[in-house]
């Protein structure tokens, strides 16, 4: 490593440590060494642009945690598909790996990897919630809740604040229903907050290549999965029902979380599934960070025009089954065909938007706090 390039380096380390925003190309300070190597270059700059987003007065604020959050970023590992850590460019870099860079040219999809590192470090430390002790009203009828994962978890929720947990076997069972491209985007929803997933449209194309639907949408197998332990099972496709068939006066709006929530937790949860047991971080991921994502205003998911036959059709059959199988059902079954195609329809969230909400909670960590 020539001298010149290296002190011109571990003087930029130096100046991102203390809170500086310069780029790269623009420094030309020089330091001694501070570490046995240098931070790659998607460290540097995700240092950068957190100092950048932070306000002289915020930083003098944070004086005391800064260099401990800017630590933590310069040795983050960068998990998932992308490239190793680079060298920077104007720095000598040796013949073998990596091309050097400007960490300026870096796509945001690098910066993501290195943040999601350091923020599933962050969920893991939370630990999971203890449950909230609630006093439980045995005089309501139990009901056991399925189908749309979203919907129906935010419906258990309110019930268990109101006293009233699961019901086990025998109770009723009511099967969740909506458009079946809304019910697509909360089963993946969901399942970024807890286990993770594929990507929105590899999701999408490999249960279009399976010809079937996930297990939790799949209404009328659902019905048939519940009618062993329930005596009553129903499929509810009309919301407005939903408040006297659970015996409250009214609901609560679901809350759903946005494309770049959605996508940011799906990466947090592969790096938390290295860190904790599978069923640890289920618990963390629905339980510790989905109460604690900030909203953004980015609209959830939606369904892309290439995907919009295969589940129309998909759709369809799913209403003559439930019709000509004589499935309990609350609400018209063509409730479940997508409407027309709007050009609002929302596909998966940019990387620049998920890195703007992954630096947003890396500086601002008030979102840590219980809900």
């Amino acid at each position: 490593m020539d001298s010149v390039g290296a002190a011109r380096a571990w003087g930029w380390v130096a100046h991102l440590r203390d809170g500086g925003a310069t780029p790269w190309a623009d420094w030309t300070g020089g330091s001694t060494p501070s570490a046995r190597v240098l931070p790659g270059a998607q460290q540097l700059e995700l240092l950068r642009r957190l100092n950048a987003s932070t306000s002289p007065v915020e930083v003098r604020a944070q004086r005391a945690s800064r260099p401990a959050l800017a630590d933590r970023v310069l040795t983050a590992a960068a998990p998932g598909r992308g490239k190793p850590d680079l060298p920077l460019v104007g720095v000598e870099a040796s013949p073998y790996g990596p091309q050097p860079v400007d960490p300026a040219q870096l796509p945001a999809h690098e910066l993501v990897r290195v943040a999601t590192s350091v923020l599933a470090e962050d969920v893991v430390a939370l630990g999971v919630p203890a449950p909230a002790r609630r006093l439980r009203r045995p005089w309501h009828r139990a009901v056991r809740l399925a189908g749309d994962p979203v919907e129906a978890a935010h419906l258990r929720d309110h019930l268990a604040g109101l006293g009233r947990p699961p019901g086990g076997p025998g109770s009723r069972a009511l099967v969740i229903g909506a458009p079946l491209d809304e019910l697509l985007a909360d089963v993946w929803t969901r399942r970024c907050f807890e286990r993770g997933s594929g990507a929105w449209l590899e999701w999408l194309r490999f249960w279009q290549q399976r010809g079937e639907l996930p297990p939790r949408i799949d209404l009328p197998a659902v019905v048939d999965r519940h009618r062993p332990r329930h005596r009553d099972v129903q499929v509810v496709l009309d919301r407005d029902r939903l408040p006297d068939l659970l015996g409250v006066r009214r609901l609560p709006p679901v809350v759903r979380p946005g494309a770049d929530a959605a996508e940011l937790a799906r990466r947090i949860a592969t790096v938390v599934g290295l860190l904790v047991p599978p069923d640890e971080r289920a618990d963390l991921m629905t339980h510790t960070l989905l109460p604690r994502m900030p909203a953004t205003g980015h609209a959830p998911v939606g369904l892309p025009a290439e995907h919009r036959e295969w589940v129309s059709a998909a759709a369809q059959r799913m209403v003559q089954q439930l019709r000509r199988g004589g499935y309990p059902v609350v609400g018209d079954p063509a409730v479940l065909v997508p409407a027309e195609a709007t050009d609002q329809a929302t596909g998966p969230a940019s990387d620049e938007a998920v890195l703007d909400l992954a630096v947003r909670m890396l500086v601002d960590d008030t979102w840590k706090e219980q809900p």
